[in-house]
């Protein structure tokens, strides 16, 4: 893939690899054990809020507490990029898609509309699989983990905060866990096979979602192979980055017509 052999070539000090790879470990270490403590803790307060107005607000506390923790990592992974030598910005994906890679040399001007059209052509097709879904019978749609069904919002309230959430976790995890993921596989252990780096994003990023259960973690490892495969074939985190947060706020779209999401009897 054009992306990891560029990534591959890159002669860095040893120090920026170190301090690259550091901060992948500490993140993939530490993000999954904080999410599922702070998950624990919005069940027991959701379990006993008082009524749907008491349930409505720990449902946007944690919203708030999640927007920030993703912008500060985020904010920390750039400054980080910026300060360490031999890196940049293009490095970590925060650059537009380099379609023209795909194209003849006659066509390469029409690459920026190509980019334009597939985000164009991934929300419409996001918006459609979501009006499909809602027109299925109950039996026929996909199942959801207990965790997300309980974190989803029920109010327009709540609705704005899950929508300021779905931006931030849409943009700064793909920074995290494609940009900064993959450039730290590529400095440390660059002759990874290329499917592997799809492998590794993808576990990982499944991981990050533990809070989850093992339905949530496949789930998103999943979408996790499909984004960092759109990353390696780009070069950029902005496709990946719009489909994330297409994806986050489907609930906007689907969410159930009640006043209150079932409360999971624990974080599991």
């Amino acid at each position: 893939m054009h992306t990891l052999d560029t990534l591959r070539d890159l002669d860095v000090p040893a120090v920026t690899t170190i301090v690259v790879v550091v901060a992948v470990a500490a993140l993939v270490a530490l993000d999954p054990a904080l999410g599922r403590r702070q998950y624990a803790g919005f069940v027991a307060d959701l379990a006993t809020a008082d009524g749907d107005l008491g349930r409505d607000q720990v449902r946007r506390r944690l919203y708030r507490s999640w927007t920030w923790q993703g912008w500060l990592t985020g904010v920390l992974v750039v400054a980080a990029v910026l300060v360490l030598p031999g890196i940049g910005l293009t490095d970590l994906g925060l650059r537009l898609p380099d379609l023209g890679i795909l194209l003849p040399a006659a066509d390469r001007d029409d690459a920026t509309g190509m980019a334009v059209g597939a985000v164009v052509g991934i929300t419409l097709a996001v918006g459609a699989l979501v009006l499909l879904r809602r027109r299925l019978p109950a039996d026929f749609r996909p199942p959801h983990s207990a965790a997300a069904d309980a974190l989803w919002p029920t109010t327009r309230a709540a609705c704005r905060g899950w929508a300021g959430l779905s931006f931030s976790a849409g943009v700064t995890e793909e920074v995290s866990y494609r940009g900064l993921l993959v450039l730290a596989l590529a400095l440390a252990v660059p002759g990874l096979p290329d499917l592997a780096f799809v492998a590794v994003a993808a576990i990982l990023f499944g991981l990050a979602h533990w809070y989850q259960g093992r339905l949530g973690m496949l789930a998103t490892g999943a979408l996790g192979a499909l984004f960092t495969q759109l990353y390696l074939a780009t070069g950029s985190l902005l496709l990946p980055m719009v489909l994330h947060v297409l994806v986050d706020l489907r609930p906007l779209l689907d969410r159930p017509a009640r006043s209150g999401a079932p409360v999971p009897a624990d974080a599991r």
